[in-house]
């Protein structure tokens, strides 16, 4: 399953990187929008956005961009790596995998 973080702290990226492949998927983590923002989303079964630490304009283009493309979206305002792998592994269930 490949994934998307978008948000959260920036020291922890490898972290959140790191719980993700250690459940068996691929992430990538953005901190801001860029030109190739949603290139990148598109790519993903899922996107985790991490609301502690991100902009409202980052919200709103990687909603606009699931909801046309059909990619799954989950909000948490929790940062840690622990919580983005309790939310990584409630969406491979649901995705049933």
């Amino acid at each position: 399953m490949k994934l998307c973080i978008l948000g959260g702290l920036k020291r922890r990226e490898n972290d959140y990187v790191d719980v993700c492949a250690r459940l068996g998927c691929k992430a990538k983590v953005f901190n801001e929008v860029t030109k190739s923002f949603e290139d990148n989303i598109k790519c993903t079964d899922c996107v985790v956005f991490l609301t502690g630490m991100s902009s409202h304009n980052m919200l709103n283009a990687a909603r606009k961009i699931c909801r046309k493309r059909g990619i799954d979206f989950v909000v948490t305002d929790k940062t840690s790596p622990e919580s983005v792998s309790g939310v990584v592994r409630d969406v491979m269930t649901a995705a049933g995998r």
